[in-house]
């Protein structure tokens, strides 16, 4: 049984103004928020129970809820820093993936690597993710292209899941075709096999939408082909061409848009009207690839409340796993001036999108995931975003030091 948690007189909660000169207290129990109130009325409801609580005080510290972040491809094998400064010499990404770098060159890396390499490297990164205060993260397969490569990752996955802290949201990717392998017989193996032997692994589906990937005839049979066997799905799409992408999601129903710095006034409009479709944008995935395009969030303003941004954390076009970085980056690229709007990005937004009403908040009966930091104010998140500001991590109400 886990010992009652009080996180004491914090300066700031996110979500939260305390009343009077009294500063609010969280009260945990069993891994869920049970009172947020100054310390006083939380020792009277509290009873008995109060003198057996774990103490910490949190007057120098704002508090904002663990953050999710809803597009990774965190699991992988090798590296390609190369890509940087083939990218900077301003050789296209789509060129390099031609070439037999990009996706391919980590799709070799992942097939040679054993279970036992991926699991390593999975909870490496997240630990990583932990320190920063994520504590609900989406993976993505879609490394592994064939059967037994996307199997394997995720079974990895679902390892990681088992182990780590950090909550995962596995998903099913279908990332592209496998150079050695006839593109009709490839996605005819995906809809009738794949697809349905994955499903017990994941819930999500995602497949990258894109000239000379998918094109929205193949997207449409493999998405509908998802969403028949009961996955949810999400679409990478409008990244780098217009090709059809939101209208498909709008019409068949997904639940998330991904990238989208390629978006028309009528698209946006598809996005704003449908209630249960989040666009989600990538701001550091665009400046590592020296995209010329930027993501249009300005174009979906008017739903603050299921604009959703990501780290995209991967080993080619986003080595990125710092969301503040990535607020920093919303703020640079997309002139995002409202702060409030970057943090909901990052914690009610993508939780809703995903699901899972028991997180992204600060309330009572959600889970005790929590970000403690060393700042002023919300506003100074994106502001000082490469300096260390985190001091402790909630998960479940179990407090964890950052990693260095």
């Amino acid at each position: 049984m886990m010992k009652p948690f009080l996180l004491k007189d914090i300066k700031k909660i996110y979500g939260h103004d305390a009343p009077g000169a009294s500063p609010l207290s969280i009260w945990i129990r069993d891994g869920l928020i049970e009172a947020i109130a100054p310390v006083h009325e939380i020792e009277t409801r509290a009873g008995e129970a109060f003198q057996d609580a774990e103490v910490l005080d949190a007057s120098g510290w704002i508090v904002m809820p663990g953050l999710v972040d809803s597009h990774t491809h965190l699991l992988f094998a090798g590296s390609r820093e190369n890509e940087l400064y083939l990218r900077a010499e301003g050789r296209p990404y789509m060129d390099i993936l031609k070439s037999g770098g990009g996706i391919y060159h980590t799709v070799n890396a992942v097939r040679k690597a054993s279970e036992e390499e991926l699991m390593r490297h999975g909870l490496k990164y997240l630990d990583r993710a932990l320190g920063f205060g994520i504590t609900t993260i989406e993976i993505k397969s879609g490394y592994g292209l064939d059967f037994e490569g996307e199997e394997k990752m995720l079974r990895v996955i679902h390892r990681l899941n088992d182990l780590h802290a950090v909550d995962v949201v596995p998903t099913y990717l279908v990332h592209t075709v496998p150079k050695d392998m006839d593109r009709k017989r490839y996605i005819d193996l995906v809809a009738e096999k794949m697809i349905p032997a994955f499903r017990r692994y994941a819930d999500w589906f995602d497949i990258f939408l894109e000239k000379d990937v998918f094109d929205a005839r193949e997207a449409e049979r493999l998405t509908q082909r998802a969403l028949d066997q009961g996955y949810c799905v999400g679409m990478h799409t409008n990244q780098m061409n217009d090709i059809g992408g939101v209208p498909l999601a709008d019409a068949l129903g997904v639940r998330h848009v991904d990238h989208l710095e390629i978006l028309t006034d009528e698209d946006a409009r598809r996005i704003v009207a449908n209630e249960n479709l989040f666009p989600v944008f990538l701001p550091a995935a665009e400046a590592f690839v020296f995209s010329k395009h930027v993501g249009q969030i300005r174009k979906v303003l008017d739903i603050p409340d299921r604009i959703v941004l990501s780290t995209d954390f991967n080993p080619g076009s986003s080595p990125v796993l710092d969301p503040y970085f990535v607020m920093a980056m919303a703020v640079l690229r997309y002139r995002i001036s409202d702060p409030f709007l970057l943090i909901d990005a990052f914690t009610a937004n993508p939780a809703a999108m995903l699901g899972l009403a028991d997180r992204g908040v600060i309330r009572e009966g959600a889970c005790a995931d929590l970000v403690c930091l060393g700042l002023e104010n919300f506003e100074q998140i994106p502001y000082f975003s490469t300096l260390p500001s985190v001091e402790k991590v909630m998960k479940n109400g179990i407090p964890i030091n950052p990693s260095p």
